[in-house]
Protein backbone atom coordinates (compact mmCIF):
# COMPACT_ATOMS: atom_id res chain seq x y z
CA UNK A 1 0.00 0.00 0.00
CA UNK A 2 2.87 2.02 0.89
CA UNK A 3 3.89 2.09 -2.53
CA UNK A 4 0.79 2.91 -4.13
CA UNK A 5 0.73 6.17 -2.19
CA UNK A 6 4.48 6.85 -3.41
CA UNK A 7 3.34 6.43 -6.99
CA UNK A 8 0.44 8.52 -6.53
CA UNK A 9 2.62 10.98 -4.78
CA UNK A 10 4.69 11.51 -7.46
CA UNK A 11 2.09 11.30 -10.54
CA UNK A 12 0.33 14.19 -8.74
CA UNK A 13 3.86 16.15 -8.11
CA UNK A 14 4.89 15.94 -11.67
CA UNK A 15 0.56 16.33 -13.21
CA UNK A 16 2.29 19.62 -15.13
CA UNK A 17 5.17 17.85 -16.82
CA UNK A 18 2.66 14.55 -17.46
CA UNK A 19 0.09 17.10 -19.14
CA UNK A 20 3.02 19.01 -21.21
CA UNK A 21 4.09 15.66 -22.54
CA UNK A 22 0.97 14.98 -23.83
CA UNK A 23 0.17 18.14 -25.33
CA UNK A 24 3.59 17.99 -26.96
CA UNK A 25 2.72 14.36 -28.88
CA UNK A 26 -0.33 15.48 -30.00
CA UNK A 27 1.30 18.58 -31.28
CA UNK A 28 3.84 16.46 -33.16
CA UNK A 29 1.48 14.17 -34.12
CA UNK A 30 -0.42 17.27 -36.18
CA UNK A 31 2.64 18.57 -37.29
CA UNK A 32 3.28 15.33 -38.82
CA UNK A 33 0.02 14.76 -40.50
CA UNK A 34 0.39 18.24 -42.29
CA UNK A 35 3.84 17.53 -43.49
CA UNK A 36 2.86 13.73 -44.89
CA UNK A 37 -0.21 13.58 -45.35
CA UNK A 38 -1.86 10.78 -46.05
CA UNK A 39 -2.91 9.53 -49.62
CA UNK A 40 -7.11 8.98 -49.71
CA UNK A 41 -7.08 6.11 -52.48
CA UNK A 42 -10.74 6.05 -53.06
CA UNK A 43 -10.65 9.55 -53.62
CA UNK A 44 -8.10 10.60 -56.28
CA UNK A 45 -10.79 9.32 -59.41
CA UNK A 46 -12.95 11.54 -58.13
CA UNK A 47 -10.48 13.83 -57.68
CA UNK A 48 -9.09 13.89 -61.43
CA UNK A 49 -12.38 15.80 -62.84
CA UNK A 50 -12.73 18.32 -60.46
CA UNK A 51 -9.10 19.66 -61.74
CA UNK A 52 -10.02 19.56 -65.40
CA UNK A 53 -12.68 21.59 -64.15
CA UNK A 54 -10.74 24.02 -62.19
CA UNK A 55 -8.09 24.57 -64.77
CA UNK A 56 -10.92 25.16 -67.51
CA UNK A 57 -12.24 27.73 -65.45
CA UNK A 58 -8.95 29.26 -64.62
CA UNK A 59 -8.90 30.96 -68.41
CA UNK A 60 -12.44 31.45 -67.24
CA UNK A 61 -11.60 33.76 -64.23
CA UNK A 62 -8.11 35.28 -65.95
CA UNK A 63 -10.74 36.79 -68.48
CA UNK A 64 -12.37 38.91 -65.71
CA UNK A 65 -11.47 42.41 -64.47
CA UNK A 66 -9.52 43.06 -61.08
CA UNK A 67 -11.46 43.66 -58.37
CA UNK A 68 -11.03 47.42 -57.37
CA UNK A 69 -9.37 47.77 -53.63
CA UNK A 70 -11.07 48.47 -50.72
CA UNK A 71 -10.99 52.34 -49.53
CA UNK A 72 -8.06 52.73 -47.06
CA UNK A 73 -9.61 55.42 -45.04
CA UNK A 74 -11.29 53.43 -41.92
CA UNK A 75 -7.75 52.62 -41.32
CA UNK A 76 -6.48 56.06 -40.43
CA UNK A 77 -9.46 57.63 -39.52
CA UNK A 78 -10.97 57.50 -36.13
CA UNK A 79 -13.44 54.60 -35.05
CA UNK A 80 -16.67 56.56 -33.52
CA UNK A 81 -16.43 53.65 -30.47
CA UNK A 82 -13.36 55.66 -29.89
CA UNK A 83 -14.65 59.09 -29.30
CA UNK A 84 -17.84 58.38 -27.65
CA UNK A 85 -15.96 56.24 -25.33
CA UNK A 86 -14.01 59.44 -23.86
CA UNK A 87 -17.14 61.29 -22.97
CA UNK A 88 -17.93 61.88 -19.09
CA UNK A 89 -21.32 60.48 -17.90
CA UNK A 90 -22.73 64.16 -17.55
CA UNK A 91 -21.38 64.95 -21.12
CA UNK A 92 -23.69 64.76 -24.36
CA UNK A 93 -22.64 65.67 -27.77
CA UNK A 94 -18.92 66.74 -29.24
CA UNK A 95 -16.10 67.76 -27.19
CA UNK A 96 -15.02 71.21 -28.21
CA UNK A 97 -11.59 70.07 -28.22
CA UNK A 98 -12.69 67.03 -30.74
CA UNK A 99 -14.54 69.37 -33.15
CA UNK A 100 -11.34 71.81 -33.36
CA UNK A 101 -9.12 70.84 -36.46
CA UNK A 102 -6.53 73.47 -35.20
CA UNK A 103 -7.04 75.39 -38.62
CA UNK A 104 -9.21 78.75 -39.30
CA UNK A 105 -10.34 80.76 -42.60
CA UNK A 106 -9.08 84.20 -42.34
CA UNK A 107 -9.78 85.67 -45.65
CA UNK A 108 -11.55 84.74 -49.37
CA UNK A 109 -10.13 86.61 -52.35
CA UNK A 110 -10.98 86.30 -56.34
CA UNK A 111 -7.99 85.19 -58.22
CA UNK A 112 -8.97 85.59 -62.10
CA UNK A 113 -11.42 83.00 -62.45
CA UNK A 114 -11.41 81.14 -59.39
CA UNK A 115 -11.36 81.57 -55.35
CA UNK A 116 -8.58 81.25 -53.56
CA UNK A 117 -9.03 80.98 -49.62
CA UNK A 118 -6.20 81.91 -46.66
CA UNK A 119 -6.31 79.63 -43.99
CA UNK A 120 -4.20 79.72 -41.16
CA UNK A 121 -2.63 76.42 -39.40
CA UNK A 122 -0.78 75.53 -36.56
CA UNK A 123 2.12 75.31 -38.94
CA UNK A 124 1.57 78.37 -41.08
CA UNK A 125 -0.71 80.65 -42.74
CA UNK A 126 -1.19 80.12 -46.76
CA UNK A 127 -3.17 80.73 -49.42
CA UNK A 128 -4.91 77.67 -51.05
CA UNK A 129 -6.89 76.59 -54.38
CA UNK A 130 -10.25 74.63 -54.01
CA UNK A 131 -9.42 71.58 -54.31
CA UNK A 132 -6.03 71.52 -53.27
CA UNK A 133 -4.38 68.93 -50.47
CA UNK A 134 -2.05 70.12 -47.69
CA UNK A 135 -1.05 68.86 -44.31
CA UNK A 136 -3.36 66.65 -43.32
CA UNK A 137 -6.47 68.65 -45.04
CA UNK A 138 -7.94 68.81 -47.99
CA UNK A 139 -9.71 72.06 -49.63
CA UNK A 140 -12.94 70.80 -51.23
CA UNK A 141 -15.13 73.83 -51.71
CA UNK A 142 -15.01 77.50 -51.21
CA UNK A 143 -18.63 79.53 -51.43
CA UNK A 144 -18.10 83.16 -51.60
CA UNK A 145 -21.10 84.56 -51.13
CA UNK A 146 -21.54 83.02 -47.59
CA UNK A 147 -17.97 83.43 -46.81
CA UNK A 148 -17.64 79.76 -45.86
CA UNK A 149 -14.93 76.80 -46.80
CA UNK A 150 -15.10 72.70 -46.72
CA UNK A 151 -12.21 70.94 -45.59
CA UNK A 152 -11.71 67.30 -45.01
CA UNK A 153 -9.66 66.36 -41.66
CA UNK A 154 -8.04 62.96 -42.63
CA UNK A 155 -6.89 63.59 -38.60
CA UNK A 156 -10.65 63.80 -37.71
CA UNK A 157 -12.15 61.81 -40.83
CA UNK A 158 -14.74 64.15 -41.02
CA UNK A 159 -15.59 67.36 -43.54
CA UNK A 160 -15.10 70.89 -41.52
CA UNK A 161 -17.27 73.57 -42.59
CA UNK A 162 -15.29 76.97 -41.76
CA UNK A 163 -16.85 80.57 -41.80
CA UNK A 164 -14.95 84.06 -41.91
CA UNK A 165 -14.47 85.54 -38.54
CA UNK A 166 -17.59 88.07 -38.33
CA UNK A 167 -20.40 86.02 -40.24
Amino acid sequence: MDKVRKIAERLWYSKERIVFVIMLGVLCWHVYRVVYPTPLEGLAEHRAPERVQETAGAAELASLPLRQSADWAGIYTPNPFWYFSGLTAGESGPKKEAVDAGIKLIRIKKVKDKYRAQLQTEGSTQWYDEGEPFESFDLLKIDADAGTCQIKSERLGKVITLSLPGK
